[in-house]
Formats: C-alpha cells, sequence, structure tokens
C-alpha cells in the first residue's frame, strides 16, 4: 500500500443571486478534492476546504504535502500526519490553511486504507451503521424577506427536517426580526438553531441574547471570531442556550482549548477543515471526556457528507448531522452520482460499501477548473 500519487484539483461553479449571509455574498462555490493513488491501484478521495482560496490550497497540497507522502504506507494515517504536522505545522508553515489541505490528505488515505481492507470507514474507526437525524444547514436560510426565509424553511420542513439553521450576522435588529418570525409560524416543534458566523461584537449579543433565549434556540453558533474564546465562555455560562463552535478552530489542540474553558457545549470540527477524520475522531473523543456533543461541520461535497456520517457512527457522543440545503450544488449533487448519501425524512445513514462508499465522476474535475480568489464578496 505505497502512495505512488497525491493530486489536488480545484474546483468552482459561478453563483448567481445566491442569498447573501454573515460571511458575505456568495458568488462562486468552491472546494479541493484530493485524490491518492497506492501502487497496489487502490484510489482514494478526499476533500480540503477552500480556505477562501482553493487553487492556493490546492497548491498546497500538490506542492508542500505531496513530496511528503509519496512513498509512505497509506495504512500509516497517524505517522502521516504527524510528519506533515512537524514538517509543514509547527514552524515556518502556511498557518491554518495547512489543516485544510492536510485534511483532504487524511480523509483520502482513510477512504484508500479502508477499500484495501474490504470495510467502510466507520468499521476501521471501531464503530457501526447507525441513522442519524439531520437538520437543514449548509449554504441556505440566509439574509431574506421574513416571508420568504419563511418559505424556504418550511420547504425543508415538507422534505422531513424537524431542525433547521438559520443565518445570522445581519444586524441585531433584522436578525431578531427573522429569528421571531420563524419561530411563531413553524411552532414548537421544529428545532431552529442559529449560526451568527463570527459576526458578531460582544455588545451585539449581549442586545440579541434575551430575544434568542424568547425564542427557545436550540444552539447559538459561533458568534465570535475564533480567537474571542472569553467572550464565548462568558456568555455560554450566563445563557441558556447551548453554544456551540468549533469549524473555524483546528486540530486537537484548539478544540480542546474551546472544551477547558466551557466555551462551547456542542463541538463542530469539519473532517476537511480540523485535519482530517484522523484529527476529527481524536476531538470528538476529547469532547466526550468533557461529556459534551459532536456535531460535525459539513463541507461542500458528498465526500464530507460521507466523512462526517462515517465519524458520527464511531462516536459516542454523536449528535446530528448538518446537511448542506443549498439550491444548486453539482460538488454535492453529481460528483458521487448515486453513491452520494442523501437525507430521507430528515435522516441520514451511510451505506455498506468499502471506504467512504463512493464513486467519484472525475469527469468533473475539467468541466469545473477551479476560479482563483473568494467565494463572498
Amino acid at each position: 500500500m505505497i502512495i505512488t500519487e497525491v493530486k489536488a484539483f480545484p474546483l468552482s461553479i459561478k453563483l448567481n443571486n445566491a442569498p447573501r449571509r454573515g460571511v458575505g455574498q456568495p458568488v462562486k462555490k468552491d472546494t479541493v478534492v484530493v485524490r491518492i493513488k497506492t501502487e497496489d491501484g487502490i484510489v482514494g478521495y478526499g476533500e480540503s476546504h477552500h480556505g477562501l482560496a482553493p487553487t492556493v490550497i490546492a497548491d498546497l497540497v500538490n506542492y508542500n504535502l505531496a513530496p511528503i507522502v509519496v512513498g509512505k504506507s497509506a495504512m500509516a494515517v497517524e505517522d502521516i500526519w504527524q510528519l506533515i504536522y512537524s514538517k509543514q505545522g509547527q514552524t515556518h508553515g502556511p498557518g491554518w490553511a495547512l489543516y485544510k489541505a492536510m485534511s483532504g490528505v487524511d480523509i483520502a488515505l482513510w477512504d484508500a486504507r479502508s477499500k484495501a481492507l474490504g470495510m467502510p470507514v466507520y468499521s476501521l474507526l471501531g464503530g457501526s451503521k447507525k441513522r442519524f437525524r439531520a437538520y437543514a444547514g449548509g449554504v441556505c436560510l440566509g439574509f431574506q424577506d421574513p416571508a420568504q426565509l419563511l418559505a424556504e424553511a418550511q420547504s425543508f420542513v415538507d422534505k422531513g427536517y424537524t431542525a433547521l439553521k438559520l443565518r445570522l450576522g445581519d444586524t441585531v435588529e433584522r436578525d431578531v426580526e427573522r429569528v421571531r418570525y420563524i419561530r411563531k409560524h413553524l411552532g414548537d416543534s421544529i428545532d431552529i438553531m442559529v449560526d451568527i458566523n463570527t459576526r458578531y461584537q460582544y455588545l451585539d449579543l449581549q442586545r440579541a441574547l434575551p430575544a434568542l433565549e424568547e425564542c427557545r434556540i436550540g444552539w447559538l453558533e459561533e458568534p465570535f471570531s475564533p480567537d474571542a474564546i472569553q467572550d464565548y465562555a462568558h456568555f455560554n455560562q450566563r445563557s441558556m442556550i447551548p453554544f456551540a463552535g468549533g469549524e473555524n478552530h483546528f486540530t486537537r489542540y484548539q478544540a480542546r482549548q474551546l472544551l477547558e474553558t466551557g466555551a462551547v457545549d456542542i463541538i463542530q470540527p469539519d473532517p476537511c477543515k480540523a485535519g482530517g477524520i484522523t484529527e476529527c475522531k481524536k476531538i470528538a473523543d476529547i469532547a466526550a471526556s468533557f461529556r459534551r456533543a459532536f456535531a460535525p461541520h459539513t463541507g461542500h461535497t458528498a465526500i464530507d457528507t460521507a466523512a462526517c456520517v462515517h465519524l458520527l457512527c464511531a462516536s459516542s457522543n454523536a449528535y446530528i448531522y448538518e446537511s448542506d440545503c443549498a439550491a444548486i450544488n453539482p460538488f454535492r449533487d453529481v460528483l458521487c452520482g448515486d453513491t452520494a448519501l442523501k437525507v430521507i425524512d430528515g435522516h441520514i445513514e451511510p451505506n455498506d460499501q468499502p471506504g467512504l462508499g463512493l464513486v467519484i465522476d472525475e469527469s468533473l474535475f475539467a468541466k469545473y477548473p477551479g476560479i482563483p480568489g473568494p467565494c463572498y464578496i
């Protein structure tokens, strides 16, 4: 199982009139698919988060990480992770972009080694096949007129979702208006979470929190920038709403800080951002030692979807799955064809095939070539 090739493919598709959200106006959808080949003919696929610079992340994989990984055993995921960390992460490296790049490599290694052993990734992780409730999330439910937002939310409820996540980070007044409107019209049978996408300041949350508590919010996600851990902890200790975060924190070391300070009740690492399946399993286990829930953030492709579901199947503190409900996403719907995992009646489960259980259509690599630059303006 010697690795003979590591190659990343940046992919982009232009968007028109997508709803604005806390991080900005979406103008395109980006991702990076990583492919690993072995001398045995095994091929594994992973996903690296675009990092608002998909071609840059792909270059990190192709020029920084591939020379480190080629020639190593695909079975040695722990050794490879540590080797990349020591050579690229500890000093003089590309910062947090490294962990997004190495995530795709790590996921591809888990896919390849599980295929070689003829078992699903969740089995190799020590788990079993399970079915999880999903919530409507991803790039949807953004800054819209309340009536339009309700129509979109209702469409997800009609498909069987019993939980959804609203995007906040506009103004406090408009955010509260939207949340109250959705709660009033959907009633108490639907769980409503909110994601502020790191766009609030301390005083913003102080003003918004009473109304969010009144609306019985299921969780409050990423109110502040990732480095404002003390502010997270301050409000989390004073609010009845569970705080969630971790999507923009990397590795087990930052996750441990969130948990030790009481900043979050629900940990949300993304396998294509935080360091891959290897690191997210460690983060889930650390959270379990604090008796805190694990609800991974999902990426843009069916690859990260599968990685999240397999991790949930192997985690004792698994809570819920985030479904990307964007109106247009060929990386979710077309890249893996019928092998992509689907949310049915508000729930999702892995398939029984080896690896992540996906068949990748590589024709999309040429159809949607990566476009440099950020996907939000």
